[in-house]
């Protein structure tokens, strides 16, 4: 195990050497816990990172969200291979048909076809989850549900609203009685309890080390679910996948999921796909490796901030590292893989592509115009390899401008096969897949052909 001095020298390092405004950082091995915090939690008012400061927790939120499902699924609320429209009639987007074949199951492992973003920028209120839905009406499927996966931000938001269906609590309260507060610690997603306390604020560095502070704490309250709101301290998201590492139960026993529920979180659930960074999905959490090297684990990005929770079950290993910069990208998967090489020799990260000999392919028959819900992909020939350009609406360029300045706009691709089956890699790397015969591509999101190149 780790010491505290020999984490603190760490977390230390990485955040001088990557720019990190402020951080914190928990290793748990059975149930010892070590944790370290560094640099400051607000530019603005000079406050220095606590032990108790709240950080972002970002799409971590999403194995908070399908937790307290599953929670239900125990409490005989929900059954998982049940339509959505049981719990919520109301639920549909443009097809209506289509609508009513997804599944809770299918919302928890993003295979229900619903778009990726699902961005609407609504207020906070009561009744913020049920407007996100009524809003998501007008969209596409980005998909057939069950067929393909595809992360899903608006799924996890109709999770969240069929929790406050059956427990006719707001998701802030179901998951607040239910998960949160057996945990123990000072997570909340209320702003109006953030600021009672130490709260990490989110920054933007720069490539000249240049600092400045986001204009708003909380972004899109519709998104709560799938991780607009929800802030943690150290202790609570370690206690969290501890949890998960002792079967479903908080530090004093007591059962927070039942054994079944979280085994089924942590059991695969897809046919293997090719050119994903992970290796297959449960309920919430990604995949990577198997049997003694196998880990799971989820990262998350909010305004200016990064985080990110792995836990290796088979050595009771959890490790979860909260920053509030955008360079926080960088100095989480390093951290984490520094942590699990060094105690397990084992590797946390996504394995990269290798390319494989030249191949020669009909080229022609992936070109086109692909699209989903927030901008879309077009593929064409050029000097015998495939070249790939993507757009972005402006309301999804403003928020990922606020997670990853500079990101945008992503230069054009070429890509090469590595496979006759629409297997391809780009020149940077990325795995690009075509799957139903080129109707889709995976560039990160799943986007759906529209027209073929004339």
């Amino acid at each position: 195990m780790i010491t505290a001095q020999e984490l603190q020298d760490r977390l230390d390092r990485l955040a001088k050497d990557h720019n990190v405004t402020g951080a914190a950082a928990a290793v748990a091995v059975g149930d010892e816990v070590v944790t370290a915090h560094t640099g400051c939690a607000n530019t603005t008012t000079a406050m220095p990172v606590r032990h108790d400061t709240l950080f972002a927790a970002g799409s971590v939120t999403k194995v908070f969200t399908v937790s307290l499902v599953m929670s239900l699924v125990d409490d005989g609320l929900v059954e998982l291979d049940t339509p959505v429209q049981r719990y919520l009639p109301e639920f549909r987007l443009a097809d209506e048909e289509t609508s009513a074949q997804v599944t809770v199951r299918m919302l928890l492992n993003h295979t229900a076809g619903i778009p990726g973003h699902c961005m609407f920028n609504l207020p906070r209120s009561p009744e913020v989850l049920a407007r996100h839905l009524e809003l998501m009406r007008d969209l596409p499927f980005a998909s057939p549900p069950g067929r393909f996966w595809s992360y899903s931000n608006g799924g996890m938001a109709v999770a969240g609203r069929i929790a406050e269906a059956v427990t006719g609590r707001t998701w802030d309260e179901a998951l607040a009685e239910r998960i949160l507060r057996p945990l123990g610690g000072g997570a909340t997603t209320y702003g109006e309890e953030m600021v009672l306390g130490s709260t990490a604020v989110g920054h933007l560095v720069d490539p000249s080390g240049a600092v400045t502070r986001v204009p708003r704490l909380l972004l899109d309250s519709g998104n709560g679910p799938a991780g607009a709101t929800l802030f943690c301290d150290i202790d609570t998201m370690i206690a969290f996948g501890q949890m998960h590492l002792r079967e479903g139960r908080a530090a004093d026993g007591k059962p927070v999921l039942s054994p079944e529920s979280a085994a089924l979180m942590q059991a695969p659930s897809l046919a293997p796909h090719w050119g994903l960074s992970f290796d297959n999905w449960g309920l919430g959490w990604y995949i990577r490796g198997t049997g003694a090297g196998r880990t799971l684990g989820h990262t998350g990005a909010n305004a200016g901030a990064h985080s990110i929770l792995t836990i290796a079950p088979e050595h009771g290993c959890a490790i979860a590292v909260l920053t509030n910069s955008n360079t926080g990208a960088m100095l989480n998967p390093l951290l984490t893989e520094e942590l699990f090489q060094e105690l397990y020799g084992i590797s946390a990260a996504p394995r990269p592509e290798e390319p494989g000999e030249p191949l020669t392919v009909d080229l022609d028959r992936y070109t086109g115009t692909y699209e989903a819900e927030g901008g879309s992909v077009t593929v064409t020939v050029r000097d015998e390899r495939l070249n790939v350009e993507q757009y972005m609406d402006e309301n999804l360029t403003e928020h990922l401008d606020l997670m990853m300045p500079g990101l945008l706009p992503l230069p054009p691709m070429t890509l090469a096969p590595v496979a006759s089956d629409g297997r391809f890699l780009s020149d940077a790397g990325m795995p690009v897949s075509f799957v139903d015969d080129a109707s889709y591509v995976y560039v990160g999101r799943i986007f759906r052909r529209v027209s073929a190149a004339v």
